[in-house]
C-alpha cells in the first residue's frame, strides 16, 4: 500500500491495518515526481484529498501515468462524504472512494477488496486482437503497423467503450450507456449527449479496422471486422 499524504493521524491508521494484513507499506507527504520515481510494487494508492488540492483530477493522472498497475483510492473527510462530494470525487478517476471516518474494520475490509481486485487484470482485447483496454490504467491502444498505439480518451469516453467491449457483438441501449457515463463522470447525461459522445468515440477509434454500429431504436454495437463479416 502506498499512501499518499501529511495527514500523521491518518497515516499511522492505515500503516497499522497494512500490518494486520500484511501488506507492505510506503508513506509519502507529496506526488511523485514524473521521470523521478520507479514505480512502486505496490497494488492500491491511497490518495489524501487534502494532498490532491483544488485539482484531484491531475494528482490522480500524475499516479496513473507513474504506475498504471496500481488501484488509486482517494480518502476524503467526514464533510466531504455526501452524495455530491463522493460524485466529484469518483468523477476525478479514482478507483474509489473511502472515508476517514470510517471505522477501523470497514475500512480494512474496503480497502482489501480493492487491493485483492487490482491484483487480477482488467484488460480487455477486441474479438479481432486490434483494440485493447486497460481499466485499471483507463487506457486504450489499437494495434497499427504491428505496434501498439495509444489512443486518447478521457473518464467518459473510456467508459462507453469499456461497456461496448464487455457486450461486443451485442446491442448496447443509449439508455444503459447514459448510465456508464454518468458513473464516470457524476452526472446524469442527456441522450443527446451520450450521441455526441459516441460521435467523438468513433472518431477517436479511426484507426481501428472495427467499428462502432448505429443501430435504429437508439442501439449501439462494438464489431471487430471478424464479427461484421459473420
Amino acid at each position: 500500500m502506498l499512501v499518499l499524504s501529511r495527514d500523521g493521524a491518518w497515516l499511522s491508521r492505515l500503516e497499522n491495518l497494512a500490518e494486520r494484513g500484511g501488506w507492505p507499506f510506503e508513506a509519502r507527504a507529496a506526488l511523485p515526481s514524473p521521470g523521478r520515481t520507479p514505480p512502486p510494487e505496490r497494488a492500491l494508492a491511497v490518495l489524501d484529498r487534502a494532498l490532491a488540492g483544488g485539482a484531484p483530477a491531475k494528482a490522480v493522472s500524475v499516479l496513473r501515468a507513474l504506475y498504471p498497475g496500481v488501484a488509486i483510492v482517494l480518502s476524503v473527510d467526514a464533510s466531504e462524504m455526501d452524495y455530491a462530494g463522493a460524485a466529484a470525487a469518483v468523477s476525478c478517476g479514482a478507483d474509489e472512494v473511502v472515508g476517514k471516518a470510517w471505522t477501523d474494520a470497514k475500512l480494512s475490509q474496503r480497502l482489501a477488496i480493492l487491493r485483492d481486485r487490482s491484483l487480477f487484470s482488467q484488460t480487455r482485447i477486441s474479438a479481432d486482437g486490434a483494440l485493447k483496454a486497460e481499466r485499471r490504467a483507463h487506457r486504450v491502444h489499437v494495434k497499427a503497423r504491428g505496434g501498439w498505439k495509444e489512443v486518447e480518451l478521457d473518464a467518459g469516453g473510456f467508459a462507453l467503450l469499456w461497456r461496448l467491449l464487455e457486450r461486443e457483438g451485442e446491442s448496447v441501449s443509449r439508455a444503459e450507456l447514459g448510465q456508464a457515463l454518468a458513473s464516470a463522470t457524476g452526472r446524469e447525461r442527456e441522450s443527446a449527449t451520450v450521441t455526441r459522445r459516441l460521435a467523438a468515440l468513433k472518431k477517436a477509434l479511426a484507426r481501428w479496422p472495427g467499428a462502432v454500429e448505429t443501430a435504429r431504436g437508439g442501439l449501439y454495437r462494438l464489431a471487430s471486422p471478424r464479427r461484421r463479416e459473420a
